[in-house]
């Protein structure tokens, strides 16, 4: 077999998208700080103190396991978090919990009722530069200083980490994350709150949505064209998180009405850029599959975690859309080295089956 280069890497990867056959199955690690730092004895406190750490601990581990054929960012940031994903406190390693413990997302509300209005009269973006300070206890006079110049600096490490890897042979995805106004609300309100809005007042809820999602959209594809490098090797990408809007929590008629329709316009104004949409379903979105019938063929990917069934998944999307996963946690924690590559070769055999695949972790 020839050597990999990056033309072939990215050749792979690029036909899997396409949902076209390759010359093997790609590999693509949804791999961050976490297991490198804990693989190469770094804390997590340890990271979340200096960052850079979870970069070098990847490249390390890239080089132990044999490397794979795309790397998920150039760096370990999200330049514009703040403003597409949802306001929510955290707990952070070796400051509120233990020093080796993961980052946790404390669910707490953080967006009120009477925000609403306020969304609906100003937009997102506008509301969320005037919320900021006073969920961060910033002073609100330099809370936009001090949010650019973040931006700033988040952006030339994407950058410099993603020149990185390409000068080590291996093409990257380029942009971040983004939620759909459901997502958002969902963590802003808390899931309690927010589902009894939706029994309670559905069409504020709607119109709510409505204000957001070109500001999202606007939001993402700018940040996406900021962390672009002069490089052919690079595939702009934006990855839309979804979680909570499935079927696994909601049923269909809240996911057709109040999260399905601002996904797939979000994925069709990505498309319309060159950018090329994620779709990272967190939870079983088996009930979901069939409407991603309804977004462009071969333009984006999803990838699952080990609770939707991949080989429904693989019924419903085959020559339509490419899957990315998906061999669970709990298989490579538990399992045997013969379980493991057993799963691994039903995967190629059932999944990559006339193309459209892409192996990674659940």
């Amino acid at each position: 077999m020839a050597e990999d280069t990056i033309d072939s890497r990215l050749a792979r990867v690029r036909a899997a998208i396409n949902c076209e056959k390759g010359d093997r199955v790609p590999i693509s690690l949804a791999m961050d700080y976490k297991f490198p730092c804990r693989y190469k004895g770094i804390t997590q406190g340890e990271y979340f103190r200096d960052r850079t750490l979870g970069t070098r601990a990847m490249r390390e581990v890239f080089e132990e396991l044999g490397g794979w054929d795309v790397v998920n960012s150039g760096g370990n940031t999200t330049r514009v978090r703040d403003l597409v994903e949802a306001p929510m406190k955290v707990k952070v390693p070796g400051r509120d919990i233990g020093e080796d413990e993961i980052i946790q997302w404390d669910e707490t509300e953080t967006l009120t009722e009477q925000d609403y209005d306020r969304i609906i009269d100003t937009g997102w973006k506008n509301f969320i530069y005037d919320f900021y300070p006073h969920f961060r206890g910033w002073e609100p006079e330099g809370y936009h200083t001090r949010i650019e110049t973040r931006e700033i600096r988040e952006l030339e490490a994407g950058k410099k980490g993603t020149q990185a890897w390409q000068d080590k042979g291996i093409p990257t995805y380029i942009g971040g994350n983004v939620f759909t106004p459901l997502m958002m609300l969902s963590c802003s309100r808390t899931m309690m709150k927010f589902t009894m809005d939706l029994h309670r007042i559905p069409d504020k809820v709607e119109a709510v949505m409505d204000a957001m999602i070109d500001d999202l959209i606007e939001i993402a594809i700018a940040d996406t064209r900021a962390s672009e490098i002069s490089s052919p090797y690079g595939i702009p990408t934006r990855q839309l998180i979804l979680e909570r809007g499935g079927g696994f929590i909601y049923p269909l008629n809240i996911f057709e009405r109040f999260e399905f329709p601002y996904m797939k316009k979000m994925v069709e104004a990505f498309i319309a850029e060159g950018i090329t949409p994620i779709l990272h379903f967190d939870s079983d979105w088996t009930l979901n599959m069939p409407y991603l019938k309804e977004l462009p063929q071969g333009k984006c990917f999803i990838q699952l975690d080990s609770k939707t069934d991949i080989f429904k998944a693989k019924e419903i999307l085959r020559g339509h859309m490419c899957i990315v996963g998906d061999v669970s946690p709990s298989l490579l924690s538990l399992g045997t080295c013969d379980e493991v590559e057993e799963y691994c070769k039903k995967l190629i055999d059932v999944v990559a089956e006339g193309g459209g695949f892409m192996m990674g972790v659940g």
